[in-house]
């Protein structure tokens, strides 16, 4: 499972070993006997990347392989046409690539900046998320 923080000091993304269910069970449980307000609800986040690093291939790849539903990917001219069809690896031309995650947002205040969103994934595809959330550009001098 994947779990990104939000917070004042920006987003950290963490793998978790425990299952979803369990994970958000206990924050509930927390939240009620420390008598604090929780909100819940399904949401996703998204992840720009440029097409050209080999891991949105890999993750691409992955996502054919059909054993995950929670995770899209999709090219700035496909978020402009109406049809919402998948990303093929052929679409990666010179375009970035938006990775959209399904999960769970949760957080004190439906209005929160700040809080938790839970994503459960394949562990091949949360290992291509993570090497997509740690890229970082080669640049020049």
């Amino acid at each position: 499972m994947l779990k990104f923080n939000y917070g004042k000091q920006g987003t950290i993304l963490e793998s978790v070993a425990d299952p979803i269910e369990d994970v958000i069970n206990r924050r509930v449980v927390l939240a009620m006997r420390s008598a604090q307000p929780i909100h819940m609800e399904p949401s996703f986040v998204s992840l720009i990347v440029p097409s050209e690093i080999p891991e949105v291939r890999a993750l691409a790849f992955e996502l054919t392989q059909g054993h995950c539903d929670a995770v899209s990917l999709s090219t700035q001219e496909s978020l402009s046409d109406s049809s919402p069809e998948s990303v093929v690896p052929s679409d990666f031309i010179s375009h970035d690539i938006e990775v959209i995650m399904r999960g769970v947002w949760l957080t004190h205040h439906p209005d929160a900046e700040e809080g938790i969103f839970f994503t459960s994934l394949t562990t091949e595809i949360e290992e291509q998320i993570e090497e997509l959330w740690t890229y970082q550009p080669v640049t020049s001098s």
